[in-house]
């Protein structure tokens, strides 16, 4: 294996709530810095291919695909793999070095190398889908948008028009010829029934998979065949829809591991998670707490500019709630999964000024002495070392963008009858 060699592009297909296929969630990410949208998405003559009207198979030997694999086999890095390889120059454990582990511990990755021909191409049997089907949620996230929050449709129309700085306006233009009903069509589910035998893990992230029936129409298919039992399921959810059939269907299933995303605490979270409310989310983890042994369930923070201050909050509130399976380590070195919010761009930590991130950096700092008998925490790298990596990737300045996440939160702020200055005291002074 060579240096930059990463796993998915031999085993993992990835979409977007449009159904556009991309190399990975964090590929897709790797524009953060350039503001080009399209990095990452899975082309073939500069057209980007999409599951309403490409097949799988068309996509798995695609030219973009069979090329990462080639470059990484060459000991080079894809264009569209910069985020992992930022995160890693900065201490910070990468999507790319945990796949890795994990996917070595589950597959013989040497075998599905053995079977790339000398143009990139593989069989096609995927062991493991990172499906984002269509955009239906019921919140308005800060940090979201139309593409991935239905919700979001009616609030962009509304507050489009009243952005003023250039750099918002030129972000947040949003395409709504978009078919978010694609999962649908060209015959997708018969397709991933299909590949039931090959299926070692399926990821469902948001929209919010838990309101979307053809999720529990896999799951179904998954159990009807047979292949559940050697499936791992996976959610990124804002864990407020727990319908009493979709725990008799993990019952089924080999492990189902249920990222809660949740980013402070009580109005804070209230504000980012728009218009969850506190109580419920309390309720919703008393009961995943109490849910048979094959569910691990794990509070999963998306760390950004209004809540980077405020992630020591979040961690105490956690540990004074005893939870039985709640980010029980090894998860979030036993605290809580912490995750950085890359788009939009002027929300990521780095927009902060210099001030303010000297105050973030003195109360992490502090987080991390405060944990530092924890042998966990020290030694887990997703604990001291993935905060010592948040205060290093901090020190790069984005600041140019500042006036863009202003304007933003005022008009958000004028919409919903809320005032980040209050919720966040620390940005008072922005």
């Amino acid at each position: 294996m060579s240096n930059t060699f990463c796993p998915l592009p031999w085993i993992h297909l990835a979409t977007r709530p449009n159904g556009d296929v991309r190399l990975c969630c964090g590929s897709n990410a790797s524009g953060a810095e350039t503001d080009e949208k399209d990095i990452g998405l899975v082309k073939d003559n500069n057209k980007i291919l999409n599951l309403s009207t490409n097949t799988i198979d068309e996509v798995w030997n695609s030219d973009y695909m069979r090329n990462v694999r080639t470059t990484m086999l060459d000991g080079k890095i894809p264009p569209s793999c910069q985020k992992c390889f930022t995160e890693e120059s900065n201490g910070i454990v990468s999507k790319r070095q945990w796949e890795t582990q994990v996917w070595n511990e589950r597959l013989n990755i040497d075998e599905y190398v053995k079977r790339t021909q000398p143009n990139g191409s593989l069989p096609v049997d995927i062991p493991y889908f990172d499906l984002r089907l269509g955009n239906t949620c019921q919140l308005q996230c800060v940090m979201c948008s139309p593409h991935d929050s239905s919700s979001w449709v009616r609030e962009y129309k509304l507050q489009f028009p009243k952005y003023k700085n250039i750099e918002l306006i030129k972000d947040q233009s949003w395409d709504d010829n978009f078919d978010y009903s694609w999962y649908k069509r060209n015959d997708f589910l018969d397709s991933m029934k299909s590949q039931a035998q090959h299926i070692k893990e399926l990821y469902f992230a948001g929209g919010e998979p838990l309101l979307i029936p053809e999720h529990y129409r896999i799951l179904e298919f998954m159990v009807e065949t047979g292949n559940a039992v050697n499936c791992i399921l996976r959610y990124n959810s804002n864990g407020l829809e727990l319908p009493d059939k979709l725990f008799e269907l993990w019952k089924h299933f080999k492990q189902v591991k249920f990222n809660f995303s949740i980013d402070a605490i009580e109005e804070r979270n209230e504000y980012i998670r728009y218009p969850t409310k506190w109580d419920n989310v309390v309720d919703n983890l008393i009961k995943l707490d109490n849910t048979p042994d094959n569910i691990i369930v794990n509070i999963a923070c998306a760390v950004q500019a209004l809540n980077v201050y405020y992630i020591d909050e979040l961690i105490h509130w956690k540990e004074t709630m005893n939870y039985k399976k709640i980010n029980v380590a090894p998860y979030g070195a036993g605290l809580i999964g912490t995750h950085l919010v890359y788009l939009p761009n002027y929300l990521n930590v780095r927009v902060l000024p210099k001030h303010i991130k000297q105050k973030v950096y003195n109360k992490i700092e502090y987080l991390i002495a405060k944990h530092s008998h924890n042998t966990e925490f020290v030694n887990n790298p997703y604990g001291m070392q993935r905060y010592n990596g948040l205060i290093k990737y901090m020190q790069t300045d984005w600041s140019d963008k500042l006036p863009a996440m202003i304007d933003y939160l005022n008009v958000t702020d004028e919409r919903r009858g809320t005032n980040y200055k209050d919720i966040f005291p620390i940005l008072r002074d922005l």
